[in-house]
């Protein structure tokens, strides 16, 4: 009997482990403040901790309606406003409705992914045609309930995120909390996952329900605009499916998934064959201006905006860079009306191009 035992034993392992079909991506809110150091901290520990660790990890940032921030403009901050979370940058996993700090996030992730590793739910995208005329992206999703009957009424929503954006960050004295993971505390860095829009806002739309059925698919069909002055390749569309309750932080994802708008399914993060200024938009401009650049090489790199008596009236970036694709953006509101040069200096040489304030 113990030899037959044994066998079976033998047998039916592997077998279930190839039931592991769907695994989870988890996603975590990632709630910043422009004006704040901590957000280095916050940064740090997903560049250099938890994606490493955990590379299926999606992570959308959400930056704060401080009265000063830098990232006014963005939707994000409207959406910032469904969280209950105003102080030391934090994260919220999954939608589970609980917020945890820098220092925490990483052992927070790793048990989810321990206790919940599979999802319930599969989303596919059927197809996905890109636009460059129209900067649009049409999208067609399937998503099916790959595990038991479920209850509740099941949402979902659209993200549009941009990484490599260059923003000013003003870090308040005795504001900054040391990183426990030993990693330098970052002031000048580009910042990730940005969330530009949310298609269907913080609510989301309806997908299915107040019932779910075992093995029943849904299809739906999205068009989502990206805006001249975000950089497409850099852009991501991240698709999040769950269950609906009274506030974004606390409707449990069943599963997300994350499409780059220009190439395959994945991150975004295309590597320009030169480095050079590729556009400035607006331009003529008055108020916040994108300027787009690329880096072929790592090292040193300098985006400075010159007057024409040759004097540096703005330093955008100055500091080390990896290659890629990058939008440094620029509030040009205060600027006297003329025109200026826009000159990026990087290992590979120098290009410039004029930028004309009004």
């Amino acid at each position: 009997m113990k030899k037959l035992l044994i066998a079976f034993c033998l047998v039916a392992l592997p077998a279930l482990t190839l039931q592991s079909q769907n695994p989870r991506n988890v996603l975590i809110y990632n709630i910043t403040d422009t004006d704040c150091g901590p957000c280095s901290c916050m940064d740090s520990t997903y560049a250099n901790v938890i994606l490493p660790a955990y590379p299926k990890t999606i992570v959308v940032a959400i930056h704060s309606v401080m009265p000063n921030s830098f990232f006014n403009k963005y939707q994000g901050d409207s959406i910032f406003r469904t969280f209950h979370a105003m102080y030391e940058p934090s994260g919220f996993i999954d939608g589970l409705g609980f917020d945890v700090p820098h220092f925490d996030i990483a052992d927070s992730v790793a048990h989810r992914y321990a206790r919940s590793p599979e999802a319930p739910v599969k989303i596919e995208i059927e197809s996905k045609t890109w636009d460059p005329v129209s900067r649009n992206i049409n999208l067609a999703l399937k998503a099916t309930n790959i595990a038991a009957d479920m209850e509740g009424p099941f949402w979902y929503n659209v993200i549009v995120t941009e990484s490599h954006i260059k923003h000013l960050h003003r870090t308040y004295t005795g504001c900054s909390t040391p990183d426990i993971h030993g990693l330098p505390m970052r002031e000048n860095y580009f910042n990730n996952w940005v969330v530009r829009k949310m298609e269907y806002w913080s609510k989301g739309d309806s997908l299915i329900g107040p019932s779910w059925a075992s093995q029943q698919s849904v299809m739906r069909n999205c068009t989502v605009s990206i805006d001249t002055a975000w950089v497409p390749e850099n852009c991501n569309i991240v698709v999040t499916i769950y269950k609906k309750a009274d506030s974004m932080f606390k409707a449990n994802i069943q599963q997300a998934i994350r499409q780059s708008v220009t190439g395959g399914v994945g991150i975004g993060d295309e590597k320009p064959a030169s480095s050079g200024i590729i556009q400035i938009y607006p331009n003529p401009s008055k108020g916040l201006t994108n300027i787009h650049f690329g880096v072929a090489v790592e090292g040193k790199c300098t985006l400075q905006i010159y007057d024409l008596s040759g004097r540096v009236v703005e330093t955008i970036v100055d500091h080390r860079v990896n290659p890629g694709l990058y939008n440094a953006e620029l509030d040009t509101s205060n600027f006297p009306e003329g025109i200026y040069l826009c000159v990026l200096k990087t290992v590979s040489g120098q290009s410039q191009q004029k930028l004309v304030i009004r």
